[in-house]
């Protein structure tokens, strides 16, 4: 894999694998960070496949400064600055989004509103609550196409069931996808399955 360049980007911290205009970025869950196996492995495929991919911490999370935050609105707001510099950086290449858990939540709001060739989510919610806080992201999912839904049968936080409902909700081209693992997806065997279906899949909606 080619070197890694690392950069803070108004105060988040970045890990950018180059390989081409066209790129992946990846979205971690709640309390994870840009250092899950998921994005690594993500990563290493994408290069192989002439993709660069853009892994990075949320505020407070990780290496990143900031406050931590259990806003959506507050998570979205990282990614889009994230997608700035992914635009300046790659110029007029495409862009696609991996997110898992509420990296996927992130993932579906950003993609409803702006433009995203393709977009996969892992052990995703439609929906949370944090004390007094509540969001979810039914009207987000109708506004996206281009989804691969992936998702635990042995998902011990989010049931199998969000899965569907946001299948449900997403436009066409889509899929959605079930397998022997957990909300981490740490069984290795399908963790690696997992990831090259999403490589396969959002090869094929990049052209």
């Amino acid at each position: 894999m080619k070197a890694l360049e690392t950069c803070r980007i108004d105060g988040l911290a970045c890990t950018v694998h180059p390989a081409g205009e066209n790129a992946v970025v990846c979205c971690h869950g709640l309390y994870s960070n840009k250092e899950s196996r998921k994005y690594i492995e993500m990563a290493e495929r994408a290069v192989r496949a002439g993709l660069s991919c853009v892994r990075f911490d949320f505020s407070g999370c990780g290496e990143s400064g900031g406050d931590f935050s259990y806003e959506l609105e507050d998570r979205v707001k990282d990614l889009e600055k994230i997608m700035e510099y992914a635009s300046r950086r790659f110029g007029r290449g495409h862009f696609a989004l991996l997110g898992s858990s509420f990296g996927g939540m992130t993932a579906l709001r950003y993609a409803a509103k702006n433009e995203v060739l393709a977009t996969v989510i892992m052990s995703t919610p439609y929906l949370v609550r944090f004390g007094s806080y509540e969001t979810d992201v039914l009207a987000d999912a109708e506004q996206c196409s281009h989804v691969l839904i992936m998702h635990g049968t042995r998902d011990e936080l989010v049931p199998p069931a969000h899965a569907s409902t946001l299948y449900e909700r997403v436009q066409e081209p889509k899929k959605m996808l079930l397998f022997d693992t957990d909300h981490s997806f740490s069984d290795e065997i399908e963790r690696s399955r997992a990831l090259d279906k999403a490589l396969r899949w959002i090869l094929e909606h990049m052209e």
